[in-house]
């Protein structure tokens, strides 16, 4: 008779994921006498201790540890199988909730989305601004986000997704064309538009706010290409992706200039609760984001 089953394999990554039999225990749904039982039984059976028991942990053998990498891999291919599965006979089905930091990302999603969709017709899509992607994510008000953040919370894991230019977009009738690079320094007394609001832009709190510049006007728009089009008129400049400019410079007079004799480069990244159980359906979701994002126009 097999002496392992797969409620062992369970048991023994609770166990080692809690380091305790009676978080394992309520995790499993068992009492923690019946859980200690069935650590004593396989244990019997397999003629050697899985775990060393101390005053404040459960620590894994040797033997232990070669059976744990061995569980891991078991279940996973069983998760997998039983997802094929339903796959095949109901189609899967679940809810995807992406938080978007960037509204420039829209211009790229759709493209995703339709491949997304065309795989997995049955997952309903809520796709929604994130001020604060980091903390939603670990209050799970969504399940993946799309940012830019320098710093990400160790409670977050990350794939990157593509780089690109911040760059100053002006009209070409501005006076500030002539110069190779504008510096912080030359937002003093200017007429700023932007799409984020003046207490949420980083550029503004961060840079600006923090050397005392000021600038003469600050003005909100929700909509990127009303934004181009205020910005040709002459009536401030903008802090935008070069990728997203690029196609307007070819129809509209506009130019663009480093921010700051340095340039200024983000790095995009998908971001997601490290302790969240993810479906297969979100990690398919953040490889398709990948392969269309690496070249976003």
């Amino acid at each position: 008779m097999n002496r392992l089953e797969i409620k062992h394999l369970r048991m023994l990554c609770m166990i080692h994921q809690t380091g305790n039999m009676t978080r394992a225990a309520q995790n499993l749904y068992v009492t923690q006498s019946a859980l200690s039982q069935q650590l004593k039984d396989i244990e019997a059976k397999l003629g050697t201790q899985l775990f060393f028991r101390t005053n404040t942990k459960m620590v894994l053998t040797r033997i232990g540890k070669n059976l744990l990498e061995k569980a891991k891999t078991i279940l996973d291919e069983i998760q997998a199988a039983e997802a094929d599965i339903d796959r095949s006979v109901n189609g899967e089905t679940g809810n995807l909730k992406i938080g978007v930091r960037c509204l420039f990302c829209y211009m790229w999603l759709p493209r995703v989305l339709k491949q997304f969709q065309e795989r997995y017709p049955n997952v309903d899509i809520d796709i929604r601004n994130a001020s604060e992607p980091q903390a939603d994510l670990i209050c799970e008000k969504i399940d993946i986000a799309v940012s830019a953040a320098d710093e990400i919370d160790p409670r977050i894991e990350f794939a990157p997704l593509f780089e690109d230019e911040v760059v100053v977009v002006m009209s070409e009738h501005d006076f500030h064309q002539a110069k190779p690079s504008m510096e912080l320094t030359d937002f003093h007394g200017a007429d700023i538009i932007s799409l984020i609001e003046k207490s949420e832009h980083y550029f503004f709190d961060a840079l600006l706010r923090n050397k005392s510049i000021k600038p003469r006007r600050y003005m909100t728009i929700s909509h990127p290409e009303a934004m181009v089009d205020l910005i040709e008129a002459g009536l401030g400049m903008g802090i935008l992706p070069q990728w997203f400019v690029s196609p307007y410079q070819k129809t509209k007079n506009l130019v663009t200039c480093p921010l700051t004799s340095r340039g200024k480069r983000l790095l995009w990244k998908a971001t997601w609760l490290k302790s969240r159980q993810m479906p297969a359906y979100q990690k398919e979701f953040i490889r398709i984001m990948a392969d269309h994002a690496i070249n976003p126009r």
